[in-house]
């Protein structure tokens, strides 16, 4: 590493274990080349009025300033010997920056397909484990002078709510407004030996032992609040294997292949709001759109309708700078099998209020809970599935939909505007098929992500989404005039 590359730094001995959740490490553990477990961030950067050049140079020299803001950029992954316990962080800020800050150009004319085509080049390859688990690329060759910086990110280090964290960490709300890390050399901590780490193992898994009694009498006090909870409920969250097989569900490949769409987010909002809906419910049912037009078109649509995980935040308030993952997961119906726009999306409302209610009424954190005990966890979540597949032939669930409230007003660095969010969350094997929506400064960006084997004309798919919005809002406003209340 030359000395260009060299931040400054100083050496501790003292270890300093910050262990992951159960959450977290199941990114680790359930990762392999097919199965990526990073997400993307990316920037789309307008120069125009940046008080310095916006050059891969330049972006170098930026991240060397904004380090120590972006404390989980510093973090090299540990593994216990053997998996005995969880992996923990060690700070390691002494970085291989040609590692890290990579470029690359678009083919012109530069447009959303042809950057689009570099994130999904970026995204098909995963992240050397014996550094911090990041990397930065500089696009440039975007139409109207713009460039892109593509943030890859692992997913044990962030969820979306601590993506946007790290977002408002690094950039300004206005143009003179330049965060700055301290200057203060950042400290290194040492590497524990292997006999070391095994003692480390063996004291977790003495502790989550010993956590084992309370925890199932939580489990099984929470079955109970929902099982009482459910008797009195018409409508019920969807149970595994509920959705039919589509092209999405074979198996993983390394090749992602993404596209995206950006929307006014006011008219999202005016969807939501004419239906007594959240922004999340919209995006939930625009990809529920999306997916029956696009199988319908292909002779493809199953006669049943198809099934979402929707990873939602259960963030406490004093946790919002708090790394890592802290979300449960929502099981709802996409109601695909309903031609009507109206009907389809007051189905999925059901559903999700469903799904928000029996949360409520149970343990919103037992999930994450069991998640410590990784190795059942795992056997639950991913061996059941693959088991139960020769069998059942269906999906766990047949597509992922998140949306994450991004910053509501412009963002700047060294007075360079950011101009567009996208983001793209992970595949899981048997779910295919990821819709990742972010909104940023009055617009929602919805980015599509598959196999490339699977979804070859994904743009298809995105454009969609286009169709699946204006059905929406052509509902929304026959509602208004129909409804006295929405007149």
């Amino acid at each position: 590493m030359g000395a260009a590359n060299r931040i400054g730094v100083r050496r501790r001995g003292c270890i300093a274990v910050r262990r992951l959740s159960g959450s977290d490490s199941m990114f680790i553990f359930s990762e392999n080349r097919n199965r990526h477990q990073h997400t993307l961030k990316i920037a789309v950067i307008d120069p125009c009025g940046a008080d310095v050049l916006v050059t891969y140079d330049s972006l170098r020299d930026q991240i060397r300033e904004a380090l120590p803001l972006l404390e989980p950029f510093r973090w090299r992954l540990v593994r216990v010997p053997f998996d005995l316990g969880h992996p923990f962080w060690v700070n390691a800020p002494l970085l291989d920056l040609d590692y890290h800050i990579q470029r690359v150009a678009v083919s012109a004319p530069g447009g959303p397909r042809e950057l689009a085509e570099v994130i999904s080049e970026i995204a098909s390859v995963g992240l050397e484990r014996d550094r911090p688990l990041w990397q930065v690329w500089f696009v440039d060759g975007i139409a109207d002078g713009h460039v892109a910086y593509v943030t890859k990110v692992h997913h044990s280090l962030a969820d979306g709510m601590a993506s946007e964290r790290l977002l408002a960490d690094a950039f300004g709300e206005r143009p003179e407004d330049t965060p700055m890390g301290s200057t203060e050399p950042l400290e290194t901590e040492r590497i524990p030996g292997r006999w070391h780490l095994v003692w480390i193992g063996l004291i977790d898994v003495a502790k989550m032992v010993a956590a084992l009694p309370a925890l199932l009498v939580r489990t099984a006090r929470a079955l109970k609040r929902s099982r009482r909870h459910m008797r009195r409920q018409n409508e019920v969250p969807v149970k595994p294997f509920a959705g039919p097989h589509t092209r999405f569900d074979d198996a993983l490949t390394p090749n992602r292949w993404l596209a995206y769409e950006t929307f006014d987010l006011a008219a999202i909002k005016f969807v939501a709001k004419t239906f007594g809906a959240g922004v999340n419910d919209v995006v939930v049912a625009m990809a529920a759109g999306a997916l029956r037009n696009y199988l319908m078109a292909r002779g493809e649509l199953p006669e049943k309708s198809l099934t979402a995980a929707i990873p939602v935040s259960v963030r406490a308030p004093d946790e919002e700078r708090a790394w890592g993952n802290h979300t449960t997961t929502w099981y709802v119906t996409l109601a695909t099998s309903v031609q009507n726009p109206t009907e389809r999306f007051q189905t999925i409302m059901r559903s999700t209020n469903a799904a928000r209610r029996e949360m409520e009424a149970s343990d919103a954190q037992l999930q994450s809970a069991w998640a410590e005990y990784w190795r059942l966890f795992r056997l639950v979540t991913f061996g059941v599935p693959k088991i139960a597949r020769p069998f059942i032939r269906r999906p766990s669930y047949n597509a992922i939909v998140s949306s994450v409230p991004g910053p509501k007003v412009p963002l700047y660095r060294h007075g360079a505007r950011l101009v567009h969010m996208i983001s793209m969350g992970p595949l899981v094997e048997g779910i295919g098929i990821n819709f990742t929506g972010w909104s940023y400064a009055g617009e929602m960006t919805i980015a599509v992500m598959a196999c490339r084997e699977r979804a070859p004309d994904i743009w298809d798919l995105s454009t969609a989404l286009q169709l699946s919005l204006k059905e929406l809002t052509d509902a929304a406003e026959v509602l208004q005039r129909e409804s006295p209340k929405h007149a």
